[in-house]
């Protein structure tokens, strides 16, 4: 898995591509979260428009960074999740926690409010 990371208009953007799954690349996502959360960086969009595949390992660390920010004010909006990844959070009915977007745009906006 790949991470980059931007600042686009006051929102933290990160960019993940490959496989989410259990290992050290998962570790670095957990501690880009916590560091957005320690450095009260606010709101954070997640693009997983380049994600191959997600096991329950990347799920619990997206709900880790989802939980840490709102306790600290901020939002995490998914953006552009693949069909497999769309239909993971359907099985594991997170698709009722995550506010999805497949228009860039209208996902900062929606973070703005």
């Amino acid at each position: 898995m790949k991470i980059k990371e931007e600042m686009k208009d006051g929102v933290m953007v990160l960019r993940l591509s490959g496989k989410v799954i259990s290992g050290p690349d998962l570790m670095e996502l957990k501690t880009v979260f916590q560091t957005a959360v320690n450095n009260d960086m606010g709101n954070v969009l997640l693009d997983l428009g380049h994600v191959a595949w997600m096991d329950s390992s990347g799920l619990g660390v997206l709900v880790s960074g989802y939980t840490s920010l709102s306790r600290a004010g901020a939002r995490m909006v998914i953006l552009n999740a693949t069909k497999k990844i769309h239909e993971l959070f359907i099985i594991t009915k997170l698709i009722t926690i995550f506010e999805t977007f497949t228009d860039e745009k209208v996902a900062l906006a929606s973070l703005k409010e």
